[in-house]
């Protein structure tokens, strides 16, 4: 596995507490498009709504990168820096494997931000 130059100080940093919280709100947002794609657009044939599936897709796009960057994020600081015990770790890997919709936004309000290594935050 490659190392990636994350610094202890800098992922519990409040700029990067803030980008995670950005990337928390934007997973909901994904979320909520991609229902709302399956509820709205799917029923009907994407030749008649070609603009309107073209432009929940470009919206979408920074929900997606979100999802992105919060999921590597939440997978790295449970490896790297998370020192609970083997119990509550196997427990969140379980929750981590949810997949995006669900696993990363749950860590990140329960176990990330709940975390002893932010109390020393810079």
């Amino acid at each position: 596995m490659p190392y990636l130059p994350i610094t202890a100080s800098w992922i519990v940093s409040r700029r990067a507490q803030r980008l995670y919280c950005g990337c928390a709100i934007a997973n909901a947002g994904l979320f909520r498009g991609l229902v709302g794609m399956q509820v709205v657009l799917i029923p009907w044939s994407f030749n008649r709504f070609g603009i309107a599936n073209l432009l929940v897709k470009a919206v979408l796009w920074p929900c997606i990168v979100g999802t992105a960057i919060l999921w590597v994020a939440m997978w790295y600081f449970w490896f790297t820096f998370d020192r609970s015990g083997w119990v509550k770790r196997a427990l969140w890997f379980a929750v981590m494997c949810l997949g995006f919709a669900l696993g990363p936004p749950l860590y990140y309000i329960f176990g990330y931000r709940r975390n002893s290594a932010l109390e020393g935050r810079t």
